[in-house]
């Protein structure tokens, strides 16, 4: 089913030789019918819209399932993925993930290729500390391992005063509060290498308290795997993911990189007003409610990573790509997005 165009922007390199840097950004449930350049009367997305004009709009874009983890899974191995023998979505408590023989494209681009690899956001190919993204190719990894709806986390009030600063201040993800739930994280099971023998990978555990609240995990090469945050902060979580991908290719301009982008946005929540959040700078800024203020931030991050590559000279050796994993959650009503002209 087509649900999202794939937006691409490319040019030539400066040397023949020249191996291009790859920005992929993968938003969560995104609708064919929610961005401004496909017509949405109340959207605002300006960054968007300047990608998709000044790049190439790709309107023949297949998901590989959809839903969360098939559509990830196709996209990280380039196969079908019941091959694979993943689930179309894994819950979060399972003791399974992607199989330790399947590659991954930032296992190749890393290993063959001589590519620095990150991911910011939603992983869902498995929690276990063994299939995240640090194991999996990926040298710095920040993010939730699974859909923002399974677990708890807190939003924290906006004042007057934040919400009037505007959209200049920008938060590091390091410099969050840095107590780590890692002891109920690994009571939980969620740094057990594999399934136990005899048990059902996809069976789940009510009383897993891993599985409770939201987990904000960090990894980077030669340091062990840290819980930043649990329950996550969704007010500020946008701020983190920003400060992450601009760092990352500050520090990696000076050889190719792959930074892999798959938004918590615009997926719904499982308990915030409206099952939607954003940061306090988007708050109420949008005629669409709850779900517009999201999709407004991801915006501004779409928007702050191509002037960073504009700033660093590297807009003419970076590809970058756009698209939704598998398009809206209709059941979800305003909450979630648009089929647009597929409804």
């Amino acid at each position: 089913t087509l649900f999202f165009p794939c937006l691409l922007l490319s040019s030539t390199t400066a040397a023949a030789d020249q191996k291009p840097n790859f920005i992929f950004i993968f938003m969560d449930d995104l609708g064919y019918g929610d961005v401004g350049f496909n017509g949405h009367p109340t959207t605002k997305t300006p960054n968007l819209d300047q990608l998709a004009f000044g790049g190439k709009i790709l309107t023949s874009w297949y998901s590989g399932c959809n839903v969360c983890t098939g559509s990830r899974t196709s996209l990280m191995t380039g196969r079908q993925f019941p091959r694979t023998g993943m689930p179309g979505v894994l819950p979060s408590t399972v003791n399974f993930g992607l199989p330790l023989n399947e590659t991954t494209i930032a296992e190749q681009l890393k290993v063959s290729a001589g590519y620095a690899t990150g991911m910011v956001g939603k992983w869902h190919l498995g929690q276990r500390e063994i299939y995240l993204p640090g194991n999996r190719g990926f040298d710095y990894y920040l993010g939730i391992p699974y859909s923002d709806d399974m677990g708890d986390g807190v939003e924290s009030s906006c004042s007057a005063e934040q919400q009037e600063e505007g959209k200049e201040a920008e938060m590091s993800w390091s410099d969050v509060d840095t107590f780590s739930s890692e002891e109920m994280y690994r009571a939980g099971g969620f740094f057990e290498a594999l399934m136990t023998e005899g048990v059902d990978p996809l069976e789940t555990n009510d009383d897993d308290l891993g599985g409770k609240w939201l987990p904000l995990v960090y990894q980077a090469p030669n340091q062990p795997t840290r819980i930043l945050e649990q329950p996550l902060e969704f007010t500020t979580l946008a701020q983190k993911y920003n400060a992450f991908a601009l760092k990352f290719v500050e520090e990696h301009k000076d050889q190719p990189f792959f930074l892999y982008m798959p938004l918590s946005h615009v997926h719904t929540t499982s308990n915030t007003a409206e099952l939607q959040y954003s940061g306090c700078n988007f708050k109420g800024t949008t005629k669409r409610g709850r779900f517009g203020d999201a999709l407004a931030e991801s915006d501004w991050i779409v928007g702050n990573v191509m002037q960073k590559l504009k700033d660093l000279n590297l807009e003419e050796d970076t590809l970058v790509l756009f698209t939704s994993d598998n398009g809206p959650w209709m059941i979800r009503g305003l909450s979630a997005g648009s089929h647009g002209l597929f409804t």
